[in-house]
């Protein structure tokens, strides 16, 4: 009987305790409140870049880019295949609740309407290793892009795909959806 005593006096104290301890609200760091986009992202620069860009649709990324400049770009479609030299600053937002660490994008010049990206092109924020993140709200410019090459180009098509691959916030490493435009699907 003083075992089975002190048994519940023991569990009632370990019961109590857990009441009388405030609990820590723990904050999955993947898990943050987006604004809506409210603008559609620009794209500049030569005609034959402008046309064949497309900013895939993110909708629960925390980083938009809000417009991008191929300034000195070229891409060349002839004979099914593709010629190019990408030159691009991206201007991006944080419309995220948290603060941004890092992220990574990626500017790919592709031969079909393919919903697979392979991620040529892909550039970082510099983050905490230079001191600097993305706070919410803020927007930053970055030089981007600076390749060049050749490929196939069935039907003599090409599409300049631009994306947000990862985004790093506290201890979590974020990749968002992607809605693809509906040509990709004929």
């Amino acid at each position: 009987m003083r075992i089975l005593i002190a048994f519940a006096g023991i569990s009632l104290a370990a019961f109590g305790a857990s009441f009388a301890t405030p609990q820590q609200k723990t904050v999955d760091p993947c898990k943050f409140t987006v604004s809506e986009s409210g603008t559609k992202p620009t794209i500049t620069g030569p005609e034959d870049v402008v046309t064949i860009a497309h900013v895939i649709d993110q909708p629960d990324s925390p980083i938009e880019i809000l417009s991008a400049d191929f300034k000195s770009s070229f891409v060349s479609v002839a004979n099914e295949r593709f010629t190019d030299q990408l030159h691009c600053s991206i201007k991006v937002r944080n419309r995220g609740d948290q603060t941004i660490r890092d992220f990574s994008l990626s500017a790919e010049l592709q031969p079909v309407a393919s919903r697979f990206m392979a991620g040529a092109g892909l550039v970082g924020f510099p983050g905490p290793r230079n001191g600097r993140n993305l706070a919410p709200g803020q927007e930053v410019e970055i030089e981007v892009c600076g390749t060049g090459g050749s490929g196939s180009a069935p039907n003599n098509r090409v599409f300049l795909l631009l994306a947000i691959d990862s985004v790093s916030v506290k201890d979590c490493i974020y990749v968002p959806s992607r809605r693809f435009p509906d040509f990709f699907d004929k």
